[in-house]
Formats: C-alpha cells, sequence, structure tokens
C-alpha cells in the first residue's frame, strides 16, 4: 500500500470481532509517494452569469492541460454564506516537486499575481495544502474511484477500518503514535474582521487542521433507492451541515462548504459533498460522535445498508487531511469577508 506502519502506541478504536454492514475500500500509494498535495482554486461572484464570465475559466482550463498540471481534478459549485455563486476546482498531485513546478509556471504565477485580480468583478482563494500520507485517510467503493481515487497513480484496498465510530483516526496511520491535537485553545476564537475586498491575504493554517472531503452520489440509483436516499438520508446530512454552518464556535468547524458537484461549465452531476475545515481531528470526532444531527446520519446509513445490501445503489466517498505545521498556503484575492478561512488563524496581508 506504500502508507507508513508505526508501532502503535495509541490503542485500535475498532471493537473485538467487529465486522462492518458493507466493505470499504481506501487509496494505497507506491513506495515512493510520500506526500499528497491537494489545491481548491475558487472564484465567487454576485451570480453565475458573473462567475462563468470571469477571466477564470480560460485560465484554469489551459492549467490543468499542462504537462506540471494535476493527475486528477473535479469542479463543484456552491452559494457561499454571504450569498455569492462559488465555483471550486479541486486538484491532486503524488509528487510536490511538480506541484511546485506547475505554481512556478508563467501561466500560473503571472495570472495568478496580476494586480488586475483585486479590481474585478469576481474574488478568488487558492487554498493550497502539502500532506504526508501518514496523514491522510479515505474511504470509497470498489466500484466507484472519485477524486483522489480516480488519479492512474492510485491504487485502492479494501480497509480493516470502516463501519464504526473511530474508524477515521484508525485509518491515519500516524495516529498510532500521535493524538494530531491542535496547538491552540479548543474552542475557536471568534473570526477576525478582515478587509478582504481589493486586497490579498495569506492565512497561516494551525498545525493539525483536519479537512474533509464527503460525499453521496445518486446517478446510480432507480427511483426507489433515489426516493429513499432524499427522504431518509439527505434529509438529516442537510440538517447536519446546516448545524456545522451555524456552529462554528461549538463544533471548531472554521468553514463549511456543501458544494454541488459539477462539470467546468456549472452543469450538475447527481452528487454533493462537503469540504469542511475543523480546528483538529478530535473536533469533527466529537462532532461526529456525540452530537445528534451526526448520529442522524450515521444511523440512516447503516440503516440503509441494511436494507438494500449488495443491491445499495447510493455510492459515498471521503477523504481526511490533517495538516502538519508549515507547508499550507491559504491564499484570498478580493474575496468577501469571511471567505474560507480568512477570518481565522494568523494571516499576512500581502497586498
Amino acid at each position: 500500500m506504500g502508507l507508513p506502519v508505526y508501532d502503535r502506541v495509541h490503542p485500535l478504536r475498532k471493537p473485538k470481532g467487529f465486522e462492518p454492514v458493507v466493505q470499504r475500500w481506501s487509496a494505497g500509494f507506491v513506495n515512493s509517494c510520500r506526500t499528497l498535495c491537494v489545491t481548491f482554486h475558487g472564484v465567487q461572484g454576485k451570480d453565475a452569469a458573473t462567475v462563468y464570465a470571469s477571466p477564470f475559466f480560460p485560465w484554469i482550463e489551459a492549467a490543468m492541460a499542462l504537462p506540471e498540471g494535476p493527475t486528477v481534478f473535479d469542479h463543484a459549485w456552491l452559494v457561499d454564506e454571504n450569498g455569492l455563486y462559488t465555483h471550486i476546482v479541486a486538484t491532486y498531485w503524488l509528487d510536490e516537486e511538480k506541484r511546485d513546478a506547475f505554481l512556478a509556471l508563467p501561466h500560473v504565477r503571472t495570472w495568478w499575481e496580476d494586480e488586475a485580480r483585486l479590481f474585478e468583478a469576481t474574488g478568488y482563494f487558492r487554498e493550497s495544502m502539502t500532506v504526508p500520507v501518514e496523514r491522510l485517510e479515505t474511504l470509497y467503493w470498489q466500484d466507484f474511484p472519485r477524486a483522489l481515487a480516480a488519479s492512474p497513480e492510485v491504487a485502492i484496498y479494501p480497509t480493516p477500518y470502516c463501519g464504526y465510530y473511530g474508524a477515521m483516526r484508525d485509518r491515519i496511520p500516524l495516529a498510532a503514535v500521535d493524538r494530531l491535537e491542535t496547538p491552540l485553545p479548543t474552542q475557536l476564537q471568534e473570526p477576525v474582521a478582515r478587509e478582504t475586498k481589493g486586497a490579498r491575504w495569506r492565512i497561516m493554517a494551525p498545525a493539525n487542521l483536519a479537512v474533509i472531503r464527503s460525499a453521496a452520489y445518486w446517478g446510480r440509483c432507480d427511483p426507489d433507492q433515489t426516493e429513499d436516499y432524499m427522504r431518509d438520508l439527505r434529509a438529516p446530512l442537510l440538517r447536519g451541515m446546516a448545524y456545522l454552518k451555524e456552529n462554528a464556535g461549538a463544533t471548531g468547524c472554521c468553514s463549511l462548504r456543501f458544494q454541488q458537484t459539477c462539470d467546468a461549465a456549472g452543469n450538475p452531476e447527481l452528487e454533493t459533498h462537503a469540504l469542511g475545515y475543523f480546528l483538529s481531528l478530535g473536533h469533527m470526532e466529537e462532532w461526529a460522535e456525540r452530537h445528534p444531527s451526526h448520529e442522524a446520519i450515521f444511523s440512516a446509513a447503516i440503516a440503509r445498508y441494511r436494507k438494500y445490501g449488495k443491491a445499495n445503489q447510493l455510492r459515498t466517498w471521503h477523504e481526511v487531511f490533517v495538516l502538519p505545521d508549515g507547508g499550507q498556503a491559504f491564499d484570498y484575492l478580493n474575496c468577501a469577508p469571511g471567505t474560507g478561512l480568512s477570518g481565522y488563524f494568523e494571516g499576512e496581508r500581502l497586498a
């Protein structure tokens, strides 16, 4: 699998003799792969027409086609907390040097650094992460590779750690020896009122910030299974997402984007996914294991697997990255206040 193995200090959470209701799969890497690079490129505007008329799209389309471009990428849109239409391109590299070379290319760097970006009708952000593979965990279906699993450089394997509370931590190799706690106060501080319009800001993410992408795809579901999903699982999912967005201080969830997966033109697919930033893995677990809003999601998912068994047509996946200190770059250009992490943590105004 190419994942490091540690002599475990912290015990597994998996209950003795536990067997999951369904088998799930995780990403594996060649032994030479030590680092995953993930970047979310975003553009925001007052409406979809403004966003899709921006210079972002011809720029990003050409960038994705460069030899140094990502191994895989995907698109999504949402309307954010400021009421702004936002399109995000998620990109993945399994070669840190190649990612760095991409960011240094004239096509990429010159456009991004152009002063004109600060005076356009749209704002831009680039949330760029460098994640050692021992700080990563993933969960997919074998017949439905998405996001990182869609990369030709990645293989997936059946994980023994799935279907129980604590499995997320059990799948992270470094968690065997490290509790991955935040160095900051455990209560998320009030956001800072930074003036981000017409400015460039870089935010310094703290050590062990936990990032999650979590998706549900119903494009393979027949009408009965689609109705079942919308009624019994999607409804509590939407309530859970709303709770996280409205209770940052209580949950440590600094940013939660509930996104519509789409193509490059914004045409929707039959999938939605959340992109969330938590102060630590422990904060994510606290919500997942102890709050009724997540208990409703988890219970509905398990009930669905038991109801349909191997005939289940819904496909879900998620990825979690626990960021090390340093090597992370969260940049916001001409963005509305409060976009992403722009209101949290230490920051530097670059222009």
